[in-house]
């Protein structure tokens, strides 16, 4: 198993609606933060404010629901179904280097069935080496023995599994697996796509309503990643276009210590120190680890404090009404039952969660001012 990068490590920061504000980062140490208040600060004395207004921003994509896009968003939807995107081809017999294949099949080491070897009614990409319907590989070698065969046909491949595998009695040993070939699969398209399939998995019950159920379902995808594209270029612009003179002091480290203490809690089996754990997860070191989490928080505050000083100089307040249905939202997208769940999900205190959600809140505000004066241009 591939060791990931220290970049990925990002990804289990908290992602708040605003792009670029929503992420915390690692500490050198852990910092007892239970009682803490947040930091405040007044973003004028940290940032110099040039234009956010009447922004120019060109798009990247065209956004089409024209019969082309239609007819393609057609065949994503109908691969997206899963493994029922494949059918039976009663005209294929003999499978080929590139069939995609069902199959059962059984491993066998030293003469007996091992554990967790043995599948049935299995779609298998013979080119990828693959599952069907996913990016799930095999062991090098895996499909070799199915080139040829036919239908009903039992054939065989021997694999050696790798010296690094997961299990202890598998690892470096050669193996056979025995394939009984079911039959070869087509794969459903919109021109052969049936009733029942559209039935069961769009609830439509002919081609001309499924392609009306792709149009709308299209739109909606488009303009929901069409608002959500001006919105990112608009803080990318903003933050380009206003500068953050210095950070209020201790606010990098609170926002950095903060995430050590969820990420431990989250991470961390019981006696595991960071140090093991992001050697044995990540392969990194926690002073490499530091290094590139302090640069993305440090990325982040920058579009916190500009859109923060925005929202001082455009009278941007928290109402309460509309903090209380943000608040709701954020318990109900991550499953939590109370504000205190939700204030330690965001903070090490119940303080620093409380004010980190309504600095957010507050930066969604000042880019929606932003975003409803931005110019776009379509691409």
């Amino acid at each position: 198993m591939k060791k990931r990068a220290v970049a990925l490590l990002l990804a289990t920061a908290m992602v708040m609606s605003v792009p670029g504000c929503g992420k915390k980062a690692e500490s050198n140490k852990t910092v007892s933060t239970e009682n803490a208040a947040a930091i405040s600060y007044h973003a004028a004395d940290y940032v110099t404010l040039g234009e956010y207004k009447n922004l120019s921003i060109k798009l990247d994509n065209t956004y089409s629901a024209d019969d082309k896009a239609v007819k393609e968003y057609m065949q994503t939807l109908i691969d997206q179904a899963g493994d029922g995107t494949f059918a039976k081809d009663e005209s294929q017999k003999t499978v080929k280097k590139d069939s995609i294949v069902n199959v059962d099949y059984k491993g066998i080491k030293d003469g007996k069935a091992f554990e967790g070897g043995t599948a049935t009614n299995q779609n298998i990409d013979v080119a990828g080496n693959k599952e069907a319907s996913g990016s799930t590989g095999y062991i090098d070698g895996f499909t070799d023995g199915l080139v040829g065969a036919k239908v009903g046909q039992t054939v065989s491949s021997e694999v050696t599994f790798p010296k690094d595998y997961s299990s202890a009695e598998l690892a470096g040993q050669r193996v056979t697996f025995e394939f009984k070939v079911n039959y070869i699969c087509k794969k459903i398209t919109i021109d052969n796509v049936d009733k029942d399939f559209l039935k069961e998995n769009f609830n439509v019950g002919s081609k001309d309503e499924f392609k009306t159920y792709a149009k709308k379902k299209l739109e909606e995808k488009n303009q929901s990643t069409k608002e959500t594209e001006i919105r990112s270029k608009v803080i990318t612009t903003v933050t380009e276009k206003n500068k953050v003179k210095s950070f209020p002091k201790g606010l990098v480290d609170e926002r950095m210590a903060d995430y050590q203490t969820q990420f431990e809690a989250r991470n961390l089996a019981k006696g595991q120190t960071l140090e093991a754990y992001l050697k044995s997860t990540y392969n990194v070191t926690l002073d490499q680890f530091r290094k590139e989490i302090k640069k993305q928080v440090e990325d982040n505050l920058k579009t916190e404090m500009i859109l923060s000083a925005i929202a001082d100089k455009e009278g941007i307040k928290v109402d309460k009404e509309g903090f209380d249905k943000y608040q709701d939202s954020l318990m109900k997208q991550n499953s939590l039952k109370t504000r205190a769940d939700l204030y330690k999900m965001y903070g090490s205190s119940k303080a620093r969660g409380k004010a980190y959600i309504r600095i957010i809140y507050i930066c969604n505000k000042a880019v929606d001012l932003c975003v409803d004066s931005a110019k776009v241009s379509a691409k």
